[in-house]
């Protein structure tokens, strides 16, 4: 399981945890920047365009959404 899915199975789970500081509030801004990137290549685009969309987005580096995309797409 690739931890975008365990994020999105137990979503109310890591709430909970980040509100009591187990784990890191970026958990989210991660998760939602990965949903976005998802979104465009669900869309047809390719890979490399969808990272471009999502920096527009984001107004961020596209280092740095490759980054979160390979952390997201980790296997946990």
């Amino acid at each position: 399981m690739i931890l975008f899915n365990y994020i999105n199975e137990n979503l109310n789970r890591i709430k909970k945890e980040a509100r009591l500081g187990l784990i890191s509030c970026a958990i989210f801004r991660h998760f939602q920047i990965y949903s976005r990137y998802s979104y465009y290549v669900k869309l047809g685009n390719n890979k490399t365009n969808s990272v471009i969309y999502t920096c527009n987005d984001f107004q961020m580096e596209q280092r740095s959404v490759y980054y979160i995309i390979k952390k997201m797409e980790s296997e946990i």
